[in-house]
């Protein structure tokens, strides 16, 4: 990777190497990143590869710091695949009408361009740097930085996501729940003796609906209710088959504040009451976020830390808190943009994260 102070031509090198997920590959990402932030003095920098949960591809993250850090900065490294649409490579970036096509402009590799180019004018004290793999997917890489011995002394973390160089403070956590039932299954002359799986997961289907109906006036000013989200039944061969087997998915959206493992919980309870004998997996869980001290952050980023908003998106943030890491969301571009055919960024944001990094270092380095 060529060296460049400029975030917007560093950027297009990013963008030039591919880390869709899955399939990307991350470590080689991180290797240049390391190089990177290698060049612009930390006290020590490192590569640590991540194995999927699901075995094949390997995730990556690259952290560095300057001085015991308790300040942590970071973004991630990997992008969704490559979305429908595309009118260009999304891998050979373009620039446009004030804009920087490619994906991962936006998501989040113009945050990591930022940060870079930030580090050049600062030298900055008591801070970490994290690269993080794995974002879009299962967020190995940061399940296991904060396993790590990194994290000691950390208190305060910036997370980058395209919130168009706005502070979020808070957001939803994820919960996804399977149910699966299985009977004898034959044919349908046979139907009145025989366990009906799919009529038995149907029920708990609407009692799920209805759970979260009852919800929708509860919670937060601005997250108000579950987003609770029946999203598949599944089961069957033919209409004169009694299915031996069904499956129930529902996706639900806890606002800040609400324990998801809680919320959890008390759908399976609920789950039981009509359908005792089902079994239960968890496809997701992922707690939800809320910035403890949104004013501690002033320090860093200024006014705008006075006018923090909300993010409707999941972020890595959740699990920082979490670890008891407290943290706000920040970084160019627009979520609208994120995941889309064309995805781009601003140049001006990308120059606008750049200075707000500069804030953030040059702060570190008067003790704050």
């Amino acid at each position: 990777m060529a060296r460049t102070t400029d975030p917007i031509a560093l950027l297009e090198h990013l963008i030039r190497v591919d880390t869709h997920n899955p399939g990307g590959d991350e470590p080689k990402l991180a290797a240049l990143l390391a190089e990177e932030l290698g060049a612009r003095a930390p006290d020590d920098v490192t590569v640590v590869e991540v194995p999927r949960t699901s075995g094949g591809a390997r995730g990556a993250y690259v952290y560095a710091r300057w001085g015991e850090p308790d300040l942590l900065v970071n973004a991630h490294i990997d992008t969704v695949p490559v979305n429908a649409g595309w009118t260009g490579n999304p891998f050979d970036p373009w620039r446009k009408d004030g804009r920087v096509y490619g994906l991962g402009s936006c998501d989040t590799k113009g945050a990591i361009a930022s940060i870079l180019t930030a580090l050049d004018a600062v030298r900055p004290r008591n801070v970490g740097v994290l690269f993080s793999g794995d974002e879009e997917v299962s967020s190995t890489c940061m399940t296991a930085f904060l396993a790590s011995a990194y994290t000691k002394g950390i208190t305060r973390a910036i997370v980058c996501e395209p919130t168009s160089v706005r502070v979020g403070v808070r957001h939803r956590g994820i919960l996804g729940i399977k149910a699966t039932l299985r009977g004898e299954g034959g044919h349908s002359s046979r139907a009145d003796t025989m366990r009906a799986p799919l009529a038995e997961l149907a029920r708990v289907a609407v009692a799920w609906d209805d759970w979260g109906k009852a919800q929708r006036g509860r919670g937060p000013a601005g997250f108000t209710g579950m987003c609770t989200n029946i999203a598949g039944l599944e089961g069957g061969v033919a209409f004169n088959v009694v299915p031996e087997r069904a499956v129930l998915t529902a996706s639900f959206r806890p606002p800040p504040g609400a324990n998801v493992n809680a919320v959890g919980d008390e759908l399976v309870a609920l789950a039981k009451e009509h359908c005792p004998d089902a079994s239960f997996d968890s496809l997701i869980g992922r707690p939800s976020f809320e910035t403890r001290e949104v004013g501690a952050f002033g320090t860093y980023l200024g006014a705008r830390a006075q006018a923090p908003i909300d993010v409707a998106f999941w972020t890595e943030a959740a699990q920082l808190s979490a670890a008891g890491i407290d943290a706000v969301v920040f970084g160019p571009g627009d979520i609208a943009q994120a995941h889309a055919p064309d995805e781009w960024v601003l140049e001006s944001d990308l120059l606008a994260a750049r200075d707000a990094f500069i804030q953030v270092f040059q702060q570190s380095v008067q003790g704050r």
